[in-house]
């Protein structure tokens, strides 16, 4: 039992540190992207590695595309809007966000295509780099 409580605890401090560590990195910096979008977006990765950080960041669209209901009122209070429009727009960024990550989680597998990458997302919930 010590053996699965040491691992368990190793397990939460990495994934701590791995979804910590770039949020803080990034700061408020609108446009930075995570590890995981920019590997998943970068023309130039290899096959396997791109096709597996697709796959990641589609998986944490789809598991965290509800937090839009969150984000979306906050950013529009914050810029002197009305709350009712925010949460409008977190409906519809949350639907979005959810079908785009399903995509890529159905199609993670692609093989390049004429002009690169089949691709649904150029961002994640953790990054949020490329959100207008």
């Amino acid at each position: 039992m010590p053996r699965q409580r040491e691992w368990l605890v190793g397990v939460a401090v990495g994934l701590a540190v791995f979804l910590g560590g770039p949020a803080r990195a990034l700061g408020e910096e609108q446009g930075a992207m995570c590890p995981v979008c920019s590997k998943a977006s970068d023309e130039r990765a290899a096959y396997p590695s791109k096709a597996g950080y697709t796959l990641i960041r589609g998986a944490a669209n789809t598991l965290f595309g509800w937090t839009e209901l969150i984000r979306q009122p906050a950013q529009e209070v914050k810029a002197g809007g009305n709350v009712l429009t925010g949460i409008a727009k977190g409906m519809s960024q949350s639907v979005i966000r959810t079908f785009v990550g399903t995509g890529e989680v159905l199609t993670f597998w692609t093989p390049k295509v004429q002009r690169g990458y089949l691709h649904f997302a150029d961002d994640c919930p953790l990054c949020m780099g490329k959100q207008k």
